[in-house]
């Protein structure tokens, strides 16, 4: 029986609506100031075997530089595990005249991705003034396994569709970057899963549960969450963590839920 079935009555009078918005960026006029690029982190991986990777830092100017400016990251140790010389190098950069972004490299070695271990940056030049916006960015050490490896046996060890404890099987889609959790609906029922095979990041698609709420005339269906949280899997840990909205078409959600899953 389907953990749901038990709360359903009180469930189903809970429909969520989750609006997001972007905060406005600072915009800056006058002199180039220096900020990174992206938002607040990325995640480098290296490949199983493979001894190190490169990963690229972006950063950026409000405007065009004139003339060739040297620009550097600076660790922050206090809020890093990761060590400087040790775990990774940095090489240097310059951005040049007339650009407005660049990039800084990384060498990441092997162990300390399979350690799981974190720098946290400031980015900074001798010739630049440095903006009050993206002005850190934590770049997290991931090692990457094949999907080989990481397919089999799962324990869905949080859930609001089942019951927690009960074991599934997650394989391969018979498309690209697909994968299944069998029988996770019902009998017969998979669990369809869309992922990034460089970020690993989960997509989950509007699908049917395949169950029938005689009360109001639909099928419950999921799709990602409204919430703006991202599902993903980590292969060589073999653990899956999903946001789902559960709902019934034209009639409501049951809001955001999360299922996790760790593989044995």
């Amino acid at each position: 029986m389907k953990k749901f079935l038990n709360i359903f009555t009180v469930a189903a009078s809970l429909l969520t609506l989750v609006y997001c918005s972007e905060a406005e960026q600072p915009f800056t006029e006058g002199d180039s100031y220096l900020h990174f690029a992206k938002e607040q982190s990325g995640n480098a991986y290296v490949e199983l075997n493979s001894g190190n990777a490169t990963f690229k830092v972006p950063y950026g100017v409000t405007k065009a530089v004139e003339g060739d400016h040297n620009v550097e990251l600076v660790l922050d140790q206090s809020k890093s595990t990761a060590v400087l010389g040790t775990d990774f190098t940095v090489s240097s950069a310059t951005l040049p005249s007339g650009s407005v972004f660049g990039d800084i490299n990384l060498n990441i070695k092997e162990s300390a991705a399979a350690a799981g271990k974190k720098a946290v940056f400031k980015v900074k030049s001798a010739t630049l003034p440095s903006a009050n916006f993206k002005n850190e960015y934590t770049v997290n050490f991931n090692l990457r396994c094949p999907i080989s490896s990481f397919v089999g046996n799962f324990t869905n060890t949080e859930s609001w569709w089942n019951n927690p404890g009960g074991n599934f099987q997650i394989v391969q889609g018979t498309v690209a970057n697909q994968l299944l959790v069998k029988d996770f609906w019902d009998v017969g029922f998979d669990l369809k899963l869309n992922y990034n095979p460089d970020t690993y990041v989960i997509t989950v698609p509007d699908q049917s549960t395949g169950y029938f709420v005689a009360q109001y005339n639909g099928y419950i269906y999921a799709k990602p969450t409204t919430a703006g949280q991202v599902s993903s899997f980590n292969p060589c840990t073999r653990q899956v963590t999903l946001y789902i909205q559960y709902y019934i078409p034209n009639v409501g959600s049951y809001g955001n839920q999360v299922e996790k899953f760790v593989g044995f």
